[in-house]
């Protein structure tokens, strides 16, 4: 969806898009497949639950490093940090 919105938008890499569209969807077919066949030999779809809260808490560990990262890269180098006068 996120490909079609920046192709809506007049992306100009087009094949870039539908290249990671592509790998997207494999990759989902991939990951369903594997899930589906966890749960037949295990019988217990709690590992669902347990593989999107990894996920989901990666996520947020990433996304805090990174973001704290860039602000410590923008403070150390004098960057605008994107605040404004309130005037």
């Amino acid at each position: 969806m996120s490909a079609l919105q920046y192709l809506l938008l007049g992306m100009k890499q087009i094949y870039a898009a539908l290249t990671y569209a592509a790998i997207c969807f494999v990759a989902s077919l991939v990951g369903l497949t594997v899930i589906r066949k966890v749960i037949l030999r295990h019988g217990r779809p709690s590992i669902i639950v347990f593989s999107v809260a990894t996920v989901m808490a990666l996520s947020i560990v990433l996304m805090t490093s990174f973001g704290a990262i860039d602000v410590w890269r923008s403070y150390t180098t004098g960057q605008n940090m994107g605040f404004k006068k309130p005037c």
